[in-house]
């Protein structure tokens, strides 16, 4: 696998596409950068490549073209969300995604996508087509059963990746969980929907204080954690199994706040796609009950499932910073944390 040299001024994506193209391919010349590297270092096919496009997926993330063999493979470019220390970030993802891999989370059902090479702060990753757990949701009333299906093998991978990710050596850390949801809550009273709302922002404090004082916030093993189960980093492909993406903020820390996550994370998309709280909850259930019996039967389900909840209202939170979410929305974001928060105490 190459890596670049840290002097290597690090490449910026491809020339922004007018809006109306967004989502077509763009044919590349042969003197594009990416695309030499890619035909130098990357292609495995034994005739030549012949011609390139690229399609963007993110602001950051592009997929690259073989048109004639139609082989892929997708450039992820740290220049675009970093700038000049793109290269350490790259880095730093790649080798996240190689601590990843040596859990031997990886099984027939789910696996972390697989890293093929690094370049002047371009992360080169496989490309893996499928729904992501996003589009599942989209089209989980005309494809009935598949939504169910797809929460448990994402949950099973969580359960496998955070018992395999033990970390022995490492002592359990809440306040740092603490700071972050404190801090969402000063971006949301600084320019967000509780800029005008003292009362709320001061209700949603004093929850959150409330729930550092608890000893059982305190009381877990250490695991690798992905840091970011947003429902656009689980693709299913058509063989049936899951990939885990974007693994940029692996870290160690409570297993709970990735369940905590994704939960907020599945409810907001599933209200974001036509639907309401009131139909997520099921899906949101039977996720955390399939992630709860993949689990070793030496770990304590209950209170993991019990401190996500503080981690879920936290990641609600956090999408009701999102200035493309409605007002009413994001009010009602911040309406389901305090609920969280609140239970139980």
């Amino acid at each position: 696998m190459s890596i670049d040299a840290h002097n290597a001024p690090p490449l910026e994506p491809p020339a922004e596409v007018p809006d109306i193209q967004r989502g077509n391919w763009l044919k590349l010349p042969a003197s594009d950068p990416v695309v030499r590297y890619v035909a130098d270092a990357l292609w495995g096919c034994p005739e030549s490549p012949t011609g390139w496009a690229t399609a963007r997926l993110s602001q950051a993330v592009y997929v690259y073209l073989e048109q004639v063999t139609q082989w892929a493979l997708v450039a992820k470019f740290y220049a675009a969300k970093t700038g000049s220390s793109a290269h350490r970030h790259a880095a730093r993802e790649l080798r996240c995604l190689q601590q990843a891999e040596t859990t031997g989370v990886d099984t027939s059902d789910f696996r972390v996508v697989k890293p093929l090479g690094l370049w002047r702060g371009v992360l080169f990753l496989e490309y893996v087509q499928g729904l992501r757990l996003e589009d599942v949701i989209a089209v989980r009333q005309s494809q009935p059963g598949r939504l169910t299906a797809s929460l448990e093998r994402a949950a099973r991978f969580l359960a496998r990746f955070h018992s395999h990710g033990a970390q022995l050596d490492a002592d359990p850390d809440f306040d740092s969980s603490v700071r972050y949801a404190h801090g969402v809550v000063g971006q949301l009273a600084g320019h967000g929907v509780l800029q005008d709302d003292p009362i709320a922002r001061d209700g949603v404090t004093r929850l959150i204080d409330r729930w550092a004082a608890k000893p059982l916030m305190r009381s877990f093993a250490p695991t690798l954690t992905h840091g970011d189960t947003t429902t656009t980093n689980f693709i299913f492909p058509e063989s049936g199994e899951v990939v885990v993406v974007d693994w940029e903020r692996l870290d160690r820390g409570d297993p709970a706040s990735d369940l905590g996550r994704l939960m907020a994370e599945i409810t907001h998309s599933i209200n974001q796609h036509g639907g309401s709280v009131v139909e997520a909850e099921p899906f949101v259930e039977h996720m955390v009950d399939a992630y709860g019996r993949a689990l070793p039967s030496c770990w304590d389900g209950e209170a993991l499932v019990d401190r996500a909840r503080f981690y879920r209202a936290s990641s609600t939170l956090r999408i009701a910073r999102n200035g493309w979410v409605s007002r009413l929305d994001r009010m009602a974001l911040v309406a389901q944390a305090m609920a969280l928060l609140a239970a139980d105490l």
